[in-house]
């Protein structure tokens, strides 16, 4: 990737960011989709909107999107993308909602961006080039550097999640402390007040942007099968330190 790449990733944030706030806090239009989740014409403006503009800036990429059809590219590039994360709490008029944009290259995440339009927010990240903090109208601002938690005693972590299971939260009951930190969990996670995050039931563009976050802050991902592929719908976030033993801890109740 090159300056290109993430001057064209703030492009997008900042039009997904301000399609959605045109939908927020009215009665937004609401559909099911095959699954049962809801899609409201905020996400799906802000998906049209960002895919043509990939369409005219990168023809040769792929994107993938939350709700269109994947676009296959030719350049071993593709653009991963969640119109609005959190549409159940957008059409609700709840926090805890924002958009992700990442970019993909040769399988690997290089750029990843989460925006929290309402907070002015924005957290981005490029590969060997660490992650930060800044508000939407200052984009490529580096003076917040993003560190996660320090913390290196398991017993006296704390985790918290988006999606988990009674089994989950009992698994890592046993092992650290678990805190209930919806909606401002990925803010929480990023400024180093939570020192873990337990994900389940995501895709590959909820993970996408928070991987690269995640490691350029100095942490890592892994996946239920101990992995770093973000596909497998559940996802441990954390410092290098907590990962491997919550890490188990996932496998194991995973298996149960």
């Amino acid at each position: 990737m090159n300056d290109d790449d993430l001057a064209l990733a703030f492009e997008l944030a900042a039009d997904a960011a301000a399609i959605s706030l045109s939908w927020s806090g009215g009665d937004v239009p609401v559909t099911l989709k095959a699954d049962n989740s809801p899609v409201s014409e905020g996400d799906l403006e802000v998906d049209r909107t960002l895919l043509d503009i990939l369409a005219e800036e990168r023809p040769e990429d792929g994107v993938l999107s939350e709700e269109s059809p994947e676009r296959r590219g030719t350049s071993g590039r593709r653009w991963i993308i969640d119109p609005i994360d959190g549409t159940r709490q957008f059409v609700a008029g709840e926090p805890g909602w924002g958009n992700h944009i990442a970019l993909e290259v040769n399988g690997e995440i290089v750029l990843g961006l989460i925006t929290r339009p309402e907070d002015d927010l924005l957290w981005w990240a490029v590969k060997d080039e660490g992650a930060f903090r800044c508000g939407m109208d200052a984009p490529q601002e580096r003076t917040h550097r993003l560190r996660l938690s320090s913390t290196t005693d398991l017993a006296g972590a704390i985790v918290s999640g988006y999606g988990p299971t009674e089994a989950d939260v009992a698994a890592v009951r046993r092992v650290s402390t678990w805190q209930r930190r919806t909606p401002t969990l990925i803010p929480d996670f990023l400024a180093g007040e939570v020192d873990a995050m337990w994900l389940r039931g995501g895709k590959v563009w909820d993970y996408a942007p928070l991987a690269i976050l995640t490691r350029e802050a100095g942490g890592d991902v892994r996946s239920a099968d101990g992995n770093r592929t973000l596909d497998e719908g559940r996802l441990i976030c954390s410092n290098r330190a907590l990962l491997d033993p919550l890490a188990l801890a996932m496998y194991e109740a995973a298996a149960h």
